[in-house]
């Protein structure tokens, strides 16, 4: 007999990957003010999910960095103000996980 708390199918955290970025599309940009410990930026969010984002940028950011942004959101006066910790570089920018979401 299957008990009523068995596993989550696979399927599930990218379904909820996918339902979670449907408000922002992944050809709207989103312009982020953008802070680490020696420097202030300002930059586009190329993807944003409930767990992170995507941050199109040239400056020289490293893993494990810390960062603050505050994320304009469209067609709203709210913002969106998170830290996160650098996870991910590419040529085309750096993937942030949030560690806190204080508003949105």
């Amino acid at each position: 007999m299957k008990s009523s708390s068995a596993a989550a199918n696979p399927d599930d955290a990218l379904y909820e990957r996918k339902d979670s970025r449907k408000y922002f599309g992944q050809n709207q940009l989103l312009l982020a003010n953008c802070q680490t410990a020696d420097s202030v930026f300002n930059e586009y969010i190329q993807d944003l999910s409930s767990g992170g984002a995507f941050i199109q940028t040239d400056k020289t950011l490293t893993i494990g960095q810390e960062i603050a942004m505050t994320i304009s959101l469209p067609n709203s006066r709210k913002e969106l103000r998170a830290t996160g910790e650098i996870v991910r570089i590419s040529s085309k920018g750096v993937g942030v996980e949030f560690t806190v979401i204080f508003n949105f």
